[in-house]
């Protein structure tokens, strides 16, 4: 347990280890399959899914729900909505862009042997157009890492290329998700970069009405806010017809 929580009234962004591109490729597997284990036991494919379900079965008779995962890390996200697709009855196709190299590498590597209909590439997604063929775009653990000017940039990216609907999924910048978080990955993962990234992934955080503000100033009126289990948020937009 940390001696001392430190002060979560505001933001503190501070560089994260895994965001270093000359992070050694071996320590990044192993952050990113630790992030892995922090996703499974958060349950965010499930809370995914709950909002993706129902345009997959409006679908139906149109073609296949295209799914991107924005910053997609090793894929372990993107491949579990597929799967959980499959077992449902539905044929979606997902896939990923992320600005690493070695991330874009793992997730093709799971996609593969797991079978699924998906494709990773590489985009910047501040300075590059996000692609506008996909219904819906989605990220998770992924607004943190940016500036309030440029989260709003990000957002505005994703509600412009998604045809129907943009999931924001993140961490709540509270006392209660840094103990979690602190305690949480240092039982899940032996890797060390988790072990620093994981709370100051917290501190860097937002808040529910913070994230409404920037989704308001990106042009995602009517979005909502809900919560979820460990001290997480979930931002949902949907195109108006």
């Amino acid at each position: 347990m940390p001696l001392l929580l430190p002060d979560l009234s505001e933001r503190d962004r501070q560089p994260e280890l895994m965001d270093d591109p000359a992070l050694d490729e071996g320590l990044h597997r192993q952050a990113l399959t630790g992030l892995e284990r922090v996703n499974r036991i958060s349950g965010v494919v499930g809370v995914l899914w709950g909002a993706v379900r129902p345009l997959c079965e409006q679908h139906r008779d149109r073609p296949p729900l295209r799914v991107l995962d924005v910053g997609s890390g090793g894929g372990d996200i993107s491949v579990g909505l597929w799967q959980r697709a499959k077992k449902a009855g539905h044929a979606i196709q997902v896939g990923g862009c992320d600005i690493s190299p070695k991330a874009i590498r793992m997730a093709s590597e799971r996609a593969e042997r797991a079978g699924a209909d998906a494709r990773y590439f590489s985009v910047d997604v501040l300075n590059d157009d996000l692609p506008s063929d996909w219904d819906v775009m989605y990220c998770s653990l992924f607004l943190h890492h940016f500036d309030e000017e440029q989260g709003v940039r990000l957002l505005s990216n994703m509600g412009r290329a998604a045809r129907e609907m943009v999931l924001v999924d993140d961490l709540v910048r509270s006392r209660l998700g840094y103990v979690l978080c602190w305690c949480g990955v240092r039982l899940l993962t032996r890797s060390p970069i988790v072990h620093v990234d994981g709370p100051l992934s917290v501190r860097a955080g937002f808040d529910p009405q913070e994230v409404l503000a920037m989704a308001e100033e990106a042009g995602l009126g009517g979005a909502r806010i809900s919560r979820h289990w460990p001290q997480r948020l979930l931002l949902t937009w949907s195109r108006s017809p």
